[in-house]
């Protein structure tokens, strides 16, 4: 399908779907950008496909909606910020060939699906820019979904399951996210699809190039006790992240009472701030979903869900039980 569009770019394409409204996380902070849909286009191509409008922005990069007109096939193209190209600290870390290496190859229905290949294309001021072509997905994030309280209590559940189904393919692959939070969750308006994206800080065991990684990043409101402390990091700490954007799912507040950054970081490392149940905030959520939670939520990792399969089975066993 791609070997016409090879004169357009610099390296080999390879299959791409059809079909990512991404939200992109700040290098080591918890920015996410609002877009201004005027504002000036840094490209108006990448190969045959035309930008169309800017859909997400942070401080990796901006992601674009764009289209093949002769083809009517859209996609999402994640251009990332020349900064990290032009310092040699940052170009060394190359968070987007981490991302490729990492993702490209997954297939799951809750897996974004992304091009093998950094693309290369020349900006409108003449530099070139590396960008990463996606599917493209017509939705929003968790995070609008937080926000507006737009989702019943079943559809919670489903999600939740399906984020698992996603997470626990990931860590059978030995792959450990790193940045799990309601914005690296993508939905179609319809529900019907839900990604996990952003691999930019994902390690995975099966490559030398991730595997002694030992830099920071990741976002701290959702990062694990360990994570903080900047500790080796399993599946584990995942999980707790994810206990964190289930908590932020069925209650529309996070966990910590914390009003910024470094209060929250204190309180998710602190035996003695005590997460409350869930159901204090949300009545429809039932004791099983309490108690699922808020083991997710275990500071001590040995404590926690040894794996988002056991997490997983308990959700399901929960949404069956409401049948």
């Amino acid at each position: 399908m791609w070997g016409d569009m090879r004169r357009w770019f610099r390296r080999k394409s390879s299959t791409l779907p059809d079909m990512v409204d991404v939200n992109d996380r700040e290098e080591f902070g918890e920015r996410n950008d609002r877009i201004d849909a005027t504002q000036e286009l840094e490209l108006t191509h990448v190969g045959p496909y035309e930008i169309i409008a800017p859909i997400g922005t942070g401080g990796m990069g901006t992601v674009y909606k764009a289209i093949d007109r002769a083809k009517d096939r859209t996609v999402a193209i994640k251009v990332l910020d020349r900064r990290y190209d032009i310092d040699r600290k940052r170009r060394k870390r190359d968070y987007l060939g981490r991302e490729i290496l990492i993702a490209a190859s997954l297939r799951h229905d809750n897996i974004i699906r992304m091009l093998d290949k950094i693309v290369e294309q020349e900006d409108l001021n003449g530099n070139v820019r590396r960008c990463l072509l996606m599917e493209y997905i017509d939705g929003h994030n968790l995070r609008k979904h937080i926000q507006d309280r737009d989702l019943t209590i079943q559809q919670m559940i489903d999600i939740s399951i399906r984020l698992c189904q996603g997470l626990d393919f990931l860590h059978q692959n030995n792959i450990v996210h790193r940045d799990v939070k309601p914005e690296n969750f993508l939905f179609s308006r319809d529900l019907k699809q839900v990604k996990i994206v952003d691999f930019g800080l994902s390690k995975s065991n099966a490559s030398w190039r991730t595997r002694w990684i030992k830099e920071g990043g990741g976002t701290r409101r959702y990062m694990s006790p360990e994570q903080l402390a900047k500790r080796n990091l399993d599946a584990r700490s995942d999980i707790f992240s994810l206990g964190i954007t289930m908590y932020e799912l069925f209650t529309g507040r996070h966990p910590c009472s914390g009003n910024d950054a470094n209060e929250i970081m204190r309180q998710i490392r602190s035996s003695r701030y005590k997460f409350e149940q869930p159901s204090k905030y949300n009545p429809e959520v039932t004791s099983q979903l309490d108690r699922i939670i808020l083991k997710a939520l275990r500071r001590q990792p040995e404590h926690r869900y040894q794996s988002v399969t056991e997490m997983l089975m308990d959700l399901t066993r929960g949404a069956e039980s409401r049948i």
